[in-house]
């Protein structure tokens, strides 16, 4: 299972060639969205074109929702890595989707640069800036 995290999703909305290449190109397996991705990307909207926009894009991929067990791993990565790297509950709630679930995340981090990607076993950053 590979999951894409929002700043991949944001290069695509964005037009970026390399970006859109690589989900074109990356993988046989289909991608997946956790939800906490695809409300991130309504959260960044301005206006009802933004939204309609979204909507249309989200609708090309499988959205994923978490379950119960999953909301406890992200409390128990919260815990373990707050205070070290600022992790946010979103990206917790991420994490322990992938990591509940076996799957690979997607992202643009470079590895260690940002708080989920000191989560060890997961993280797969791709180049496309």
């Amino acid at each position: 299972m590979i999951l894409l995290d929002t700043d991949v999703l944001i290069e695509c909305l964005r037009g970026t060639s390399a970006a859109r290449t690589w989900l074109q190109h990356a993988s046989a397996e289909p991608f997946q969205i956790p939800g906490v991705v695809a409300m991130e990307l309504v959260m960044g909207c301005q206006d009802q074109a933004d939204l309609a926009r979204i909507q249309k894009f989200l609708k090309t991929f499988a959205i994923l929702w978490p379950e119960a067990p999953e909301f406890a791993s992200a409390h128990d990565l919260l815990i373990a890595h707050r205070l070290s790297s600022g992790i946010s509950i979103p990206d917790c709630l991420i994490a322990a989707m992938a990591l509940n679930r076996g799957a690979r995340l997607y992202t643009l981090w470079s590895r260690g640069s940002t708080s989920i990607s000191r989560i060890p076993g997961f993280i797969d950053s791709i180049g496309v800036n």
